[in-house]
């Protein structure tokens, strides 16, 4: 049987410890600077033509070094996706779990894929701080997070059922992360400030 709760469990816990790990502290998450600290290299698909058919984004490793390369022609939000399901690949170990150096899609590795996009959402969107905020609209969620409105459609859905089990801040990483996001939190809730679609401040 598969243990849905245990495999999202592990995911949430997963995105709570890289932004400890890492120091984010505020939305919208910048994934450029998790990799620069983690010394994974972020790459343009169209500087070394690496992806294949179907595919948006790649993580390899050479034994020392994970490079990420994404497919460039893909519209911010998309892009950020990609990046924080490669990255997602890298901290849930996965490279010990199959014989690989290559992540990309597989109908083989479909439980590794899944626990990727649950750990890229999580990340990007991390419901704590949703919830303080009072942000259940999927645009509101999408302008904030940096991520693509049918992601931010998923997690407005999954917000509203955590609203409704009120469990906020059982674990211990929560509250610590929540501590880290506390002064970014109350800034926001004074300006209110809506981050540009477009804005560099994504990366």
């Amino acid at each position: 049987m598969y243990d849905f709760y245990g495999i999202y469990a592990s995911c949430r816990d997963a995105a709570w410890r890289c932004q400890l790990d890492f120091g984010i502290c505020r939305l919208p998450v910048k994934l450029m600077s998790i990799a620069r600290l983690a010394g994974i290299r972020v790459v343009k698909d169209s500087a070394v033509r690496e992806l294949r058919g179907g595919e948006s984004g790649v993580s390899i490793s050479d034994g020392n070094v994970w490079t990420i390369v994404y497919d460039d022609s893909l519209m911010a939000p998309e892009a950020r996706i990609v990046i924080a399901h490669e990255l997602g690949h890298i901290f849930m170990g996965h490279e010990y779990r199959y014989a690989v150096r290559r992540f990309a899609f597989s109908p083989k590795r479909a439980g590794s894929e899944r626990e990727a996009d649950m750990f890229a959402i999580r990340l990007l969107a991390p419901a704590f701080v949703l919830h303080e905020l009072k942000m259940t609209r999927a645009d509101d969620i999408a302008a904030l997070c940096g991520i693509p409105i049918g992601a931010a459609l998923e997690r407005s859905r999954r917000m509203e059922l955590l609203e409704q089990r009120s469990r906020f801040y059982s674990s211990p990483l929560e509250k610590q992360l929540y501590a880290k996001y506390k002064p970014w939190i109350e800034d926001f809730r004074r300006s209110g400030t809506r981050n540009d679609p477009m804005s560099a401040q994504w990366w």
